[in-house]
């Protein structure tokens, strides 16, 4: 009887029998229907995943978000005119040889593609299961951290039911709490530095995406813990990369050829043997992994940028406001302010109470925040800890895919800094336009050189201080003097003459080096002079003095840019418009400068944005009085929050330099 059925109708019975067992837990019991496939070979052939890839793939679109793969997808295969046009002429003769239209070419996922990744989650999903069951992650894999990481960042409401909740096939906040036992904290308590892993990489995001900076009945000897957990990953810069490319290369992708290669290759033999030099070789972080049975190569996230931000981050709103019972415990804490501590290394490093510092920032808000765990309160999380009343569309983080489009087209983009092109400038408009506000953190100056020379001791018991502070910033795009987009009248086909043509154009793809903005000041500086005269009304005493120092600022960075003009506004949406060739050519780049206020006084900032990974390098200089200098690096990521690193800039770069983090948010 049942082989005399349709196999349409088959199909749809199984269709509706595995849905029926995912309802009310994701167990996924009946996917593939193992009693309709025993049945008889009939129905085994109709629903078979080999055989019928369509029904797996309408399971799939039943049961997982599909929009942020598709979209990403898209937009990661977009390219350059030129590139788009070799690809075309493959495409005709691959055709020509085959005899095969080309009808599967695209970026819209088909339904074997969907069917494959069902079958890798399905199976992932019940091996972190078993591991949940039995208390036991040890021997975790990298693929299935992956699978929950890229579930997490493509989640738009049905993701993460898998994942999280009553109908959740395992319980990932257990999973991270047993992961944190017997992989962070046990790498912890073993001699040096905790190694830098793909998977701990991947389990840090994932912790960040859905605990945030911790659950919010987070006890102190808990939250002590964490951050003991945390600490080499926040405060050993020198051993733990935040960059994409090391921060000295303003300009991206290198040639093998490129001078700042060279040098950086001739001390990268030094740099295992001096701790205090700097490691500035470029490598690259690719990863190749499989996703939705495609193979992509792309760069892991960094640990650190969640490390950072699981230690530092509070929500606006969220302060360092100290209990009645803890002052005592603060009052006898020293910690040493890095400005005092470089600027008068031979008088002796100046020691700073929290109860002599005045907090110039915002009323309620204490200037200064030491590290002893119990002087905080214990932090909300940014997402939610996604207990049984989570609902997918409140979350931070996880309950719209959009936020995380950028970040994975920049780790796929951007994972070699010789062999992948990156962004464009484009793409990194309006990240940082707008008022920012946070903290910069400090560790003890004393402690830092101490964990340099190999004391890790110094690392995990050394104290750090954490400090408000306010940024206004203004995006200004520039280009070369006099550009006009060439006007090119020419048949499409005329590219595709010949292939020597081609490859003729490829060799000079890669043996041409991006020229970037012909800055000759030093890195330290962003590349702009050092030498630059003081802005007339640097006080920032108003509104209208602070506006007059914005506008000299940008006057100062214009100047230094030899050839270079800023982009009228009614002509910015015409360049952004261009295509990444036509943008090379016209050296579009993106300078920010600002204006701020921090305990320590007022600031003007000046820096630039780097276009392969989107990397800004903003200085900060305290004004009038000359408290100080410090270059600011980091990223924009997902939820509009800017993090990365600042170092004074007395070292020269080559070395390693007094570092510490910092975190904003946009107001």
């Amino acid at each position: 009887m049942l082989d005399q059925i349709p196999s349409e109708i088959i199909s749809r019975i199984s269709y509706h029998l595995s849905l029926s067992h995912c309802e009310p837990s994701s167990t996924f019991q009946d996917i593939p229907p193992l009693n309709l496939l025993l049945s008889c070979r009939t129905i085994n052939q109709a629903i078979s995943p080999s055989t019928n890839s369509r029904l797996y793939g309408k399971l799939f679109r039943a049961l997982f978000d599909v929009e942020a793969p598709e979209r990403r997808f898209q937009t990661g295969s977009s390219s350059s005119k030129s590139t788009q046009k070799k690809k075309k002429k493959k495409r005709k003769i691959s055709r020509a040889v085959d005899g095969e239209d080309d009808e599967s070419y695209g970026d819209k996922l088909k339904a074997q593609e969907l069917a494959k990744e069902l079958k890798k989650r399905v199976e992932c999903l019940g091996r972190l299961k078993e591991m949940v069951d039995v208390r036991d992650v040890t021997d975790i894999e990298e693929e299935d951290l992956w699978i929950v990481y890229l579930m997490l960042i493509e989640n738009d409401g049905k993701n993460i039911k898998h994942l999280i909740g009553p109908q959740a096939t395992v319980n990932l906040l257990t999973f991270l709490e047993l992961y944190h036992d017997q992989h962070f904290l046990a790498a912890a308590v073993e001699p040096g530095y905790p190694a830098e892993t793909v998977g701990r990489s991947l389990a840090m995001w994932i912790a960040w995406l859905v605990g945030g900076s911790g659950p919010p009945d987070e006890t102190p000897e808990q939250r002590e813990e964490r951050m003991f957990v945390l600490r080499p990953y926040v405060f050993a810069a020198q051993q733990y990369p935040l960059y994409f490319a090391p921060w000295v290369l303003p300009d991206l992708p290198l040639s093998h050829s490129s001078p700042t290669t060279i040098n950086s290759i001739e001390l990268d033999n030094h740099v295992n043997l001096n701790p205090f030099i700097a490691d500035l070789t470029p490598k690259s972080r690719s990863v190749v992994i499989e996703h939705f049975g495609r193979s992509v190569s792309l760069c892991p996230p960094f640990l650190a940028h969640a490390a950072i931000l699981r230690f530092f981050y509070r929500r606006l709103g969220e302060d360092g406001d100290l209990d009645s019972d803890t002052e005592s415990t603060m009052d006898i804490d020293m910690v040493a302010s890095p400005f005092m501590a470089l600027q008068n290394q031979h008088q002796g490093a100046v020691g700073v109470r929290v109860n002599d510092l005045v907090d110039g920032i915002m009323p309620g808000t204490q200037g200064i925040i030491l590290s002893n765990p119990a002087s905080r309160a214990p932090t909300r999380p940014t997402s939610p800890t996604l207990p049984h009343g989570f609902k997918p569309q409140n979350g931070f983080l996880v309950g719209n895919s959009k936020i995380h489009d950028l970040d994975f087209l920049r780790l796929k983009s951007c994972y070699d800094p010789y062999h992948t092109k990156g962004l464009k400038s484009t793409n990194w408009r309006n990240s940082w336009e707008g008022c920012w506000e946070g903290t910069f953190s400090f560790f003890d100056f004393d402690a830092f050189r101490e964990m340099l020379a190999g004391h890790s001791r110094a690392l995990y018991e050394g104290p750090y201080g954490e400090q408000a502070q306010v940024w206004r910033l203004t995006e200004t795009y520039v280009r070369k003097e006099g550009w006009v987009k060439k006007v090119v009248e020419q048949d499409e086909d005329e590219y595709l003459d010949s292939e020597e043509e081609e490859e003729d154009e490829e060799e000079e793809d890669e043996e041409e080096e991006v020229k970037g903005l012909p800055l000759n000041g030093p890195i330290v500086n962003a590349g702009f002079p050092p030498t630059e005269a003081p802005n007339t009304y640097s006080n920032l005493a108003s509104a209208t003095a602070e506006a007059e120092t914005l506008r000299q600022t940008i006057q100062q960075q214009i100047e230094a840019i030899k050839g270079y003009e800023i982009v009228p506004p009614e002509e910015l949406e015409d360049m952004l418009a261009l295509n990444e060739e036509e943008q090379e050519e016209a050296g579009l780049e993106m300078l920010l400068s600002g204006t701020g206020h921090s305990a320590w006084g007022k600031f003007i900032l000046k820096g630039r944005v780097r276009n392969w990974d989107g990397m800004a390098s903003l200085v900060k200089e305290y004004a009038p009085d000359s408290r100080g200098k410090w270059i600011y690096r980091g990223y924009v990521l997902a939820g509009d929050i800017f993090v990365g690193r600042w170092r004074d800039t007395y070292t020269p770069e080559t070395f390693v330099g007094y570092e510490g983090t910092f975190i904003l948010n946009r107001r």
